[in-house]
């Protein structure tokens, strides 16, 4: 069968823009910036240092009392350091990396993270759902695609969040990448077996896979086949890897109150 394993598996945390929108604005609390009213428009660097400086401390009601700030290597780029703290600012304050993001100060939106969720989405119109398991609970009204492997043990820790959810369609992707010993399990998911979602529950929930495939499964090898490769085209490269209804992906374990807010969010988001 020409699927292999070929990445080893490695848990990201879930991404989704709430998610790191609060994340973004702890850290900004913490280190107390605020837009800066007072732009630098000097070429003097000890000038533009204590114009940043002032800056800072109005804005912040002087809660934050900058030990240094100098100018780098990048033109317009200045460093702060605030005790153990050091972040990047633009001369207008407007801008700032904070823990290798890019920030707008005004709007508190995470640019790095908007940038990314448009690279990595998949518009859910583009999904082979007809190659997944459908599961529909209360009203069906939102939708979800999730790519998970039973090898995979955040994918199994999510199940009961899964479980959990009401008034979603859930769309299962069989996708053994994690461990080549999943294959026959996803294989077998679709063959010989009336109820797939059953099977390939019981696999997720810890039951013993099966060690090889049976010879007449070769219509189900190539489901899985094709499974795998629509992954790999779109770069889903861990599992459990989950597409919300808007398009954007949250790869890793998420929580059931994550889980529950994203969908919503997504739901609303896709005029659904």
């Amino acid at each position: 069968m020409p699927i292999t394993h070929i990445e080893k598996y490695a848990v990201r945390p879930g991404r989704y823009t709430s998610t790191v929108y609060r994340a973004v604005r702890q850290v900004v609390a913490s280190i107390c910036i605020l837009p800066f009213s007072v732009g630098i428009a000097t070429a003097d660097s000890s000038k533009a240092a204590d114009d940043i400086k002032d800056a800072i401390m109005h804005n912040t009601a002087r809660q934050v009392r900058p030990v240094s700030v100098a100018s780098t290597p990048v033109s317009g780029i200045y460093e702060v350091v605030n005790g153990m703290d050091v972040f990047y600012v633009d001369a207008t304050g407007r801008y700032a990396f904070v823990e290798g993001r890019l920030v707008d100060m005004v709007e508190r939106r995470d640019l790095t993270q908007a940038r990314l969720e448009a690279l990595t989405a998949i518009p859910f119109a583009e999904l082979p759902i007809d190659m997944a398991i459908k599961t529909v609970r209360g009203n069906g009204s939102r939708r979800l695609a999730v790519f998970e492997d039973p090898a995979c043990p955040a994918c199994r820790s999510l199940q009961s969040s899964l479980t959990a959810l009401d008034d979603v369609t859930i769309y299962t992707f069989t996708y053994p990448v994690v461990s080549s010993d999943s294959i026959p399990a996803a294989v077998g998911t679709w063959c010989g077996s009336d109820h797939p979602a059953d099977q390939w529950r019981a696999y997720m929930e810890g039951a013993p896979v099966p060690r090889q495939i049976e010879p007449h499964c070769e219509p189900a090898m190539d489901h899985v086949r094709r499974i795998v490769e629509f992954g790999r085209s779109h770069g889903i490269r861990n599992t459990p890897t989950l597409v919300l209804d808007d398009g954007r992906r949250v790869v890793g374990a998420i929580s059931g109150p994550e889980l529950e807010e994203a969908l919503t969010r997504a739901a609303e988001e896709a005029g659904r």
